[in-house]
């Protein structure tokens, strides 16, 4: 029987966390903007830009599909439907939740990556650099909407 794996990553931010939760759900067509470093092309389907159940977000390294969006816990959901991550992962989604902090230094929020996944067998590796990647797409997308406050 397959095994559903789970791995969390959790990032504290300083810019403010309905912009950085805007960006990723209407203006998600922005990221390469925001993020040139790790994503260069971003597709959302259908066309109208805003992400909702049942869009499809295509770049360079994966086609996914929102499963569910709450606006109000600024909660987004997301199945990989292609590309190289699911060479070694029958299943792999994610969770995105963004959490406003009560006054932590100079953190406003913190952004939480939860990644669920089924290996393809034993012998893949968990997907740690899958998780390196959400990381430094939430600090890079923090410094950079800094920069516009």
């Amino acid at each position: 029987m397959a095994q559903i794996h789970n791995l969390e990553i959790e990032c504290k931010a300083r810019s403010c966390e309905e912009k950085l939760y805007v960006v990723l759900i209407r203006d998600v067509h922005m990221l390469p903007k925001y993020v040139p470093q790790l994503i260069h092309s971003i597709q959302v389907l259908p066309g109208d830009r805003e992400v909702h159940v049942g869009t499809v977000l295509v770049s360079e390294y994966v086609q996914e599909k929102i499963t569910a969006v709450d606006h109000k816990n600024m909660s987004v959901t997301s199945s990989i439907l292609e590309g190289d991550l699911k060479n070694d992962y029958t299943s792999i989604g994610y969770t995105l939740t963004i959490t406003p902090l009560q006054r932590d230094g100079n953190y406003n929020f913190l952004v939480r990556w939860s990644v669920y996944y089924e290996k393809a067998n034993e012998d893949v590796p968990d997907p740690t650099y899958f998780m390196k990647l959400l990381e430094d797409l939430t600090k890079e997308l923090d410094t950079n909407l800094l920069k516009e406050e």
